[in-house]
Protein backbone atom coordinates (compact mmCIF):
# COMPACT_ATOMS: atom_id res chain seq x y z
CA UNK A 1 0.00 0.00 0.00
CA UNK A 2 1.20 3.43 -0.93
CA UNK A 3 0.22 6.59 1.42
CA UNK A 4 1.59 9.46 -0.52
CA UNK A 5 -0.48 12.88 -1.43
CA UNK A 6 1.57 14.03 -4.16
CA UNK A 7 -0.09 12.80 -7.04
CA UNK A 8 2.81 12.54 -9.25
CA UNK A 9 4.82 10.51 -6.65
CA UNK A 10 1.80 8.37 -5.78
CA UNK A 11 1.79 7.50 -9.42
CA UNK A 12 5.30 6.80 -10.85
CA UNK A 13 6.15 4.24 -7.12
CA UNK A 14 2.44 2.56 -8.05
CA UNK A 15 3.58 2.03 -11.35
CA UNK A 16 7.16 0.50 -10.52
CA UNK A 17 6.27 -1.62 -7.59
CA UNK A 18 3.39 -2.89 -10.32
CA UNK A 19 6.04 -3.70 -12.72
CA UNK A 20 7.53 -5.11 -10.09
CA UNK A 21 4.52 -7.85 -9.62
CA UNK A 22 2.99 -5.95 -6.73
CA UNK A 23 -0.48 -5.25 -6.18
CA UNK A 24 -1.17 -1.42 -4.87
CA UNK A 25 -3.54 0.25 -2.74
CA UNK A 26 -3.15 3.75 -2.51
CA UNK A 27 -4.64 6.68 -0.20
CA UNK A 28 -3.56 10.52 -0.65
CA UNK A 29 -4.47 11.11 2.50
CA UNK A 30 -3.72 10.23 6.25
CA UNK A 31 -7.61 9.83 7.16
CA UNK A 32 -8.12 7.29 3.84
CA UNK A 33 -4.50 5.57 4.80
CA UNK A 34 -6.35 4.20 7.70
CA UNK A 35 -9.55 3.17 5.84
CA UNK A 36 -7.63 1.37 3.78
CA UNK A 37 -5.07 0.13 5.80
CA UNK A 38 -7.81 -1.93 7.88
CA UNK A 39 -9.77 -2.82 5.12
CA UNK A 40 -7.47 -4.32 2.76
CA UNK A 41 -4.99 -5.42 5.38
CA UNK A 42 -1.68 -4.90 2.99
CA UNK A 43 1.78 -6.89 3.71
CA UNK A 44 3.79 -3.36 3.51
CA UNK A 45 2.78 0.38 3.50
CA UNK A 46 5.01 2.88 2.41
CA UNK A 47 4.01 5.78 4.53
CA UNK A 48 4.82 9.54 3.76
CA UNK A 49 4.86 11.94 6.97
CA UNK A 50 3.77 15.19 5.56
CA UNK A 51 -0.06 15.04 4.33
CA UNK A 52 -3.81 16.13 4.97
CA UNK A 53 -6.24 15.17 7.38
CA UNK A 54 -4.18 13.37 9.50
CA UNK A 55 -0.35 13.58 9.89
CA UNK A 56 1.63 10.31 8.67
CA UNK A 57 3.10 9.91 12.12
CA UNK A 58 -0.63 10.03 13.60
CA UNK A 59 -1.57 7.05 11.03
CA UNK A 60 1.95 5.28 12.12
CA UNK A 61 0.51 5.66 15.85
CA UNK A 62 -2.93 4.10 15.07
CA UNK A 63 -2.01 1.76 12.51
CA UNK A 64 0.24 0.33 15.77
CA UNK A 65 -2.69 0.42 17.82
CA UNK A 66 -4.94 -1.58 15.45
CA UNK A 67 -5.36 -4.97 15.60
CA UNK A 68 -5.56 -5.73 12.28
CA UNK A 69 -2.61 -3.45 11.48
CA UNK A 70 -0.49 -3.63 14.60
CA UNK A 71 2.16 -6.34 12.74
CA UNK A 72 2.17 -4.78 9.06
CA UNK A 73 5.27 -3.66 7.63
CA UNK A 74 5.55 -0.17 7.80
CA UNK A 75 8.26 2.12 5.77
CA UNK A 76 8.22 5.80 6.49
CA UNK A 77 8.87 7.89 3.26
CA UNK A 78 9.86 10.91 3.99
CA UNK A 79 10.87 14.67 3.07
CA UNK A 80 11.71 15.34 6.64
CA UNK A 81 15.52 14.14 7.67
CA UNK A 82 16.22 15.71 11.17
CA UNK A 83 17.33 13.32 13.22
CA UNK A 84 14.14 13.96 15.77
CA UNK A 85 11.73 13.14 12.69
CA UNK A 86 13.32 10.02 12.12
CA UNK A 87 13.73 8.98 15.66
CA UNK A 88 9.89 9.50 16.37
CA UNK A 89 9.44 7.69 12.81
CA UNK A 90 11.32 4.74 14.65
CA UNK A 91 9.90 4.72 18.28
CA UNK A 92 6.34 5.02 16.93
CA UNK A 93 6.99 1.35 15.29
CA UNK A 94 8.06 2.29 11.76
CA UNK A 95 10.02 -0.96 10.15
CA UNK A 96 12.47 1.72 8.13
CA UNK A 97 12.95 5.04 7.58
CA UNK A 98 14.09 6.58 4.27
CA UNK A 99 14.56 10.60 3.23
CA UNK A 100 12.79 10.83 0.25
CA UNK A 101 15.63 13.14 -1.09
CA UNK A 102 18.08 10.87 -0.28
CA UNK A 103 16.87 7.59 -2.13
CA UNK A 104 16.31 6.40 -5.63
CA UNK A 105 13.09 4.77 -6.72
CA UNK A 106 15.16 1.27 -7.43
CA UNK A 107 16.46 1.59 -3.71
CA UNK A 108 13.04 2.18 -2.73
CA UNK A 109 12.09 -1.13 -4.15
CA UNK A 110 15.07 -3.37 -3.05
CA UNK A 111 14.08 -1.75 0.57
CA UNK A 112 10.68 -3.00 0.33
CA UNK A 113 11.46 -6.52 -1.17
CA UNK A 114 13.62 -6.39 2.30
CA UNK A 115 11.24 -5.59 4.77
CA UNK A 116 9.23 -8.46 2.82
CA UNK A 117 11.55 -10.69 3.72
CA UNK A 118 12.80 -10.90 0.33
CA UNK A 119 16.17 -9.87 -0.29
CA UNK A 120 16.54 -7.69 -3.86
CA UNK A 121 18.72 -10.22 -5.37
CA UNK A 122 16.49 -13.45 -4.43
CA UNK A 123 13.84 -11.34 -6.08
CA UNK A 124 15.52 -10.76 -9.47
CA UNK A 125 16.78 -13.99 -9.78
CA UNK A 126 13.20 -15.19 -9.43
CA UNK A 127 11.96 -13.01 -12.40
CA UNK A 128 14.89 -14.19 -14.95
Amino acid sequence: MLVEDDVALRDIYTSRFEAEGYDVAVAADGEQALTVAVKEKPDLILLDIMMPKISGFDVLDILRNTPETKTTKIIVMSALSQTADIEKGKSLGADEYMVKSQVTLSEVVDRAKEVLGRPARQAQTEAQ
